[in-house]
């Protein structure tokens, strides 16, 4: 969840020069379509038709019980208003959260790269292809430093999820 987390923060964060997300959800109802469909050894299609009504349930009930609108939590809609350059990474047999999530995501952001790292599960393309791994990464952000004017200071920032 850590990579949705990250891209969720673009919308209160101004201070990335850019970022990079492995295998980020596009949002909370689709990942929560995902779930029900694994538990049933199907696809999404289960939660988002005849196991709809238990989605909107668990999520009015975190509303009413926590105060938390898991249904605002979509970062495909934060990247999309996002100027802060996105290399999303994401494996194409990922097993927990599908490829589409990041295609979705760059669909809604014309700026956003996206590495789909064959044979690669759920953050798993450090495994299965580490020397491209290092190189896209370090690569991204020394393409996208940024010098503050105030302090002469390069920053660099990143995020690493580890599972």
């Amino acid at each position: 969840m850590g990579a949705a987390q990250l891209l969720q923060s673009l919308k209160a964060e101004s201070g990335f020069c850019a970022v990079i997300a492995e295998s980020p959800f596009s949002s909370f109802r689709e990942i929560a379509y995902d779930r029900i469909g694994q538990q049933f050894h199907a696809g999404p299609w289960v939660g988002r038709t005849i196991l709809r009504p238990i989605v909107e349930i668990a999520l009015g009930f975190v509303r009413w019980k926590y105060h938390l609108n898991l249904a605002e939590v979509e970062p495909e809609q934060v990247v999309a208003q996002t100027h802060v350059p996105v290399l999303l990474i994401h494996g194409q047999i990922d097993g927990n959260i599908p490829v589409r999530h990041s295609r979705r995501i760059k669909l809604r952001n014309a700026q956003v790269v996206l590495w789909e790292v064959p044979g690669a599960d759920h953050c798993g393309a450090i495994s299965v292809a580490p020397k491209e791994f290092f190189s896209k990464v370090l690569n991204w952000f020394a393409a996208h430093r940024r010098v503050e004017p105030s302090r002469g200071q390069l920053l660099v920032t990143t995020e690493s999820v580890t599972n």
